[in-house]
């Protein structure tokens, strides 16, 4: 029963954590890509599922949701995916004018096999241009597995914006999916009106942005929650007294007597000042496994004990006086910044060749984080919130690293873009993406099998 309810504490308090800080991350996208006026139609929290629980924005049209899955999260920005065809215009043509056509259809008029027609509908449906038509007929049904028979319209005002769009006017006559939609312009300006409304139709700062908002929101949560656990709700800090705070049990300090309380004197004679110049004088004793004789005073007498650390100890077992206090908001942000610090040069360190399995062997995969969110939940709100912290923080700087599929992966390739002038291909892209993906999937499985040796 107690492993029971470790393992579902464990479970529990790892998905709300890990939960609550993607939802932050994911908002920087989905604000970002709406600032930018770019079409947004998905913000969920877990992995893409054919089961979910969402509802949708009446004002953008975005669904929002969860699903069963939660070890992550999307927000589907529309028009990420390279183009890979050149009849884009034609057949957007051919939808708003049909309100609703085969593909079978399609491609005898637009000259190409079905199969370059349904990449062209299914590049205009990622745009959130035209819908898929399923035919009950023919046994289809909305399916990852199953393709549509038929592609048709979409929602749009008089003036031919759909509900995801900023200048979406319902007050107008609205034009339902499926009706024929005659364009007013040409087939291309129309295309590119609808390209100007997704992530590739923006310039290279706006697609930039859109990005680069995920890891600044996780910064901004990260360093907010480390404030507040700090400055408002406080922690529970070491003193720096001769004293002795707890005893671990079991401990070589428990075995020669020590207690919590007692009074530290003096390490061979040397006077002890502070616990931790108590730390530095028996540290070099523990390293050579040297005898030293220990002072200490308990409730006004003074007593001694012979310590000899054996060849397998490299520690006392004691641990300094802890005290709860509330540093100011400067003291607190200066905190922060030190760590902030600390976890940017980490992550330098992870794309560095020689020092790369070093990191990943001190790093932990979600089941550490889960275990180590438990037991911070354990030691109270204050705790919790500051390794809430500590991951979004550390979140913020690995999302930036050159490796897709992280946000940093998509920059190098924005950025590389704007430097060559031209798009990558989509086939291009795939290959970078799953060299990303089998390095993200090995560093993971170092990470999980360090937790399985630190946990289990």
């Amino acid at each position: 029963m107690p492993q029971f309810v470790s393992t579902f504490s464990a479970i529990f308090w790892g998905v709300l954590v890990l939960s609550i800080l993607i939802t932050a991350h994911e908002a920087g996208h989905y604000f970002a890509a709406r600032l930018c006026k770019s079409r947004v139609t998905e913000f969920f929290i877990g992995m893409p599922s054919r089961h979910k629980w969402s509802w949708r924005s009446k004002k953008h049209g975005t669904e929002f949701g969860v699903t069963p899955i939660l070890l992550g999260g999307y927000t589907r920005i529309c028009g990420m995916t390279p183009l890979n065809q050149a009849n884009y215009a034609s057949a957007l043509e051919l939808v708003q004018t049909h309100g609703s056509i085969s593909v079978q259809d399609a491609a005898e008029q637009l000259g190409c096999s079905e199969e370059d027609a349904y990449s062209i509908f299914e590049t205009l449906v990622d745009w959130a241009s035209i819908e898929p038509e399923y035919s009950c007929k023919e046994g289809e049904k909305p399916d990852t597995r199953t393709m549509p028979y038929a592609y048709k319209t979409t929602l749009r005002d008089a003036a031919l914006n759909t509900k995801f769009d900023d200048s979406f006017d319902e007050t107008t006559q609205l034009m339902q999916p499926g009706t024929m939609q005659p364009l007013q312009v040409s087939a291309e300006d129309f295309l590119n009106q609808e390209q100007s409304n997704i992530y590739l139709g923006k310039t290279f700062w706006a697609r930039f942005c859109m990005i680069f908002a995920g890891p600044v929101a996780s910064f901004v949560t990260g360093a907010l929650l480390m404030v507040l656990s700090l400055s408002v709700i406080g922690q529970d800090m070491p003193v720096n007294v001769p004293k002795i705070g707890t005893v671990v049990e079991g401990s070589l300090a428990q075995r020669s007597g020590l207690q919590a309380g007692d009074t530290l004197v003096a390490v061979d004679n040397q006077k002890v000042d502070s616990f931790a110049g108590f730390a530095v004088l028996i540290k070099d004793k523990f390293d050579k496994h040297e005898s030293f004789e220990l002072t200490y005073q308990r409730e006004g007498s003074s007593q001694s004990v012979q310590i000899t650390p054996a060849q397998n100890e490299k520690a006392l077992g004691v641990h300094a006086p802890m005290k709860h206090v509330h540093l100011s908001v400067s003291e607190a942000v200066g905190v922060t910044w030190n760590f902030t610090t600390q976890i940017a040069q980490v992550a330098v360190k992870l794309i560095i060749p020689t020092q790369t399995l070093n990191v990943v062997s001190q790093s932990s995969s979600v089941v550490g984080i889960s275990v180590m969110a438990s037991q911070a939940a354990s030691s109270g709100l204050g705790e919790l919130l500051l390794f809430a912290a500590q991951i979004s923080l550390s979140l913020a700087f690995m999302n930036l690293l050159p490796i897709p599929p992280l946000d940093g992966g998509r920059i190098l390739i924005e950025i590389i873009q704007g430097i060559i002038r031209k798009p990558i291909s989509e086939r291009t892209q795939a290959y970078i993406s799953f060299v990303g993906i089998a390095l993200f999937g090995c560093l993971f499985l170092l990470s999980l099998k360090n937790d399985i040796l630190r946990f289990l």
